[in-house]
């Protein structure tokens, strides 16, 4: 479908203001589906006033109280050092009440994700070779990582060998599983492409107990009828369905759910390294994903890529710098509405990330479908409605268990 004008120029004012937001962030997340190893450091950090003039009173030698300093003495300064710790916490803690930084990051994590399936489509409805659409996507990130690590904004990971081993697992699930996320979305519509991948916390659920032995509540269980229900309507009343599409979107909720699991099964050991943070660690993974996936589009379209660009380049207003500008960008969304969603993630509540990524769903269905002019039939609105409820539903009921074990 054609992109009216006024639908093209809300997306680009919306990603002009999410550009404007990343280039003056240092782009370190926070928390992502790769756990956080950093926590003992960052409790040390906030405790250093207190330990500090303890230690000061201290022989180091014998570790015991020196003559030179009394009881009392001590006890005068750890009252301080509490106060101290405590003015510091204090003024620590107001960054994260920071509404208008808050809300900077959500903008920038919709738009660029909005931003990002609009651009890929795009690309799909004129280069169809799913395979080196993603893998260009993925190397977008070397572009955009390594000039980082060189300028020393972002620390070099080094992993361990041990992490390293368990890293490459993770990079060829969220290799394939992007790949197939792409193939997807050109068989069929975006729109329902999200409502299809609303499914993958069933996946989760499921790899979940059999890999982790992690078993949840009945009722968390029962609670993912309404995802499964609600994708099930949706593909009944979805105009353009074809099993392709949904076996592929399937086939990427599996692939991203097991990545999901053998994340933290990766991340479990003691040894992982210097500067293994989850952002570096997520760097890591897309780069390694990039390796594994790229003789995979040589092998599949190495023939094709050339015929298939002289033809996309030839469609109606589209040019060689266009298309290469749009994918480029729908690479740099990629990986940059990721780490604002790790951003996000970190300042937040836990339900209140379950609502934000709900809405973020929402908005992308109804984002591409007003795009692309993708139709949608009461049927097809009805079961997107269900399905998307069912994860908020979903993630509500986990995190209330959670909390009670």
């Amino acid at each position: 479908g054609r992109i009216s004008p006024s639908s093209m120029a809300s997306v680009r004012l919306a990603l002009y203001g999410a550009l404007f937001v990343a280039s003056a962030q240092a782009f370190q997340p926070t928390i992502s589906c790769f756990p956080v190893r950093n926590l003992a450091n960052q409790a040390m950090t906030a405790r250093r006033f207190v330990v500090a003039p303890q230690m000061a009173a201290l022989d180091k030698h014998n570790c015991r109280l020196t003559a030179a300093t009394s009881a009392a003495g001590l006890a005068k300064r750890y009252t301080q050092a509490t106060a101290l710790q405590a003015a510091s916490t204090s003024s620590e803690e107001k960054p994260a009440t920071n509404f208008v930084v808050l809300g900077a990051y959500f903008v920038a994590w919709y738009a660029l994700n909005v931003g990002y399936n609009i651009a890929n489509k795009q690309v799909l409805n004129v280069f169809p070779c799913y395979a080196t659409v993603a893998v260009a996507q993925l190397l977008v990130a070397w572009v955009w990582l390594l000039p980082q690590f060189a300028l020393g904004i972002r620390a070099v990971p080094k992993p361990s060998e041990g992490n390293m081993k368990a890293l490459k697992t993770v990079s060829l699930l969220h290799g394939f599983g992007h790949l197939v996320t792409v193939l997807s979305m050109g068989l069929g519509a975006v729109s329902f492409v999200h409502v299809v991948k609303a499914a993958e916390p069933v996946f989760a659920a499921i790899l979940s107990a059999i890999f982790l032995g992690a078993i949840s509540a009945f009722p968390v269980y029962l609670s993912l009828l309404p995802v499964c229900a609600g994708v099930a309507i949706a593909s009944a009343g979805e105009l353009s369905f074809t099993w392709a599409c949904f076996g592929a979107a399937m086939m990427s909720n599996l692939l991203f759910a097991a990545r999901a699991v053998f994340s933290k099964m990766a991340m479990s050991g003691d040894d992982q390294g210097e500067n293994m943070d989850s952002a570096n660690t997520f760097a890591v993974v897309t780069m390694l994903a990039t390796i594994v996936t790229l003789p995979v589009a040589i092998l599949l379209e190495g023939s094709k890529v050339g015929p298939a660009w002289q033809a996309a380049i030839a469609a109606p207003g589209m040019t060689e710098a266009k298309l290469a500008t749009t994918l480029v960008m729908s690479g740099f969304y990629l990986y940059t509405y990721n780490e604002f969603a790790f951003k996000v993630l970190g300042l937040v509540t836990p339900v209140a990330q379950a609502v934000g990524n709900t809405v973020k769903r929402v908005v992308i269905l109804i984002a591409t479908a007003i795009a692309f002019g993708t139709p949608m039939t009461p049927v097809g609105i009805l079961g997107s409605s269900i399905a998307m409820v069912g994860v908020l539903v979903y993630s509500l009921v986990q995190q209330a268990y959670d909390k009670k074990k």
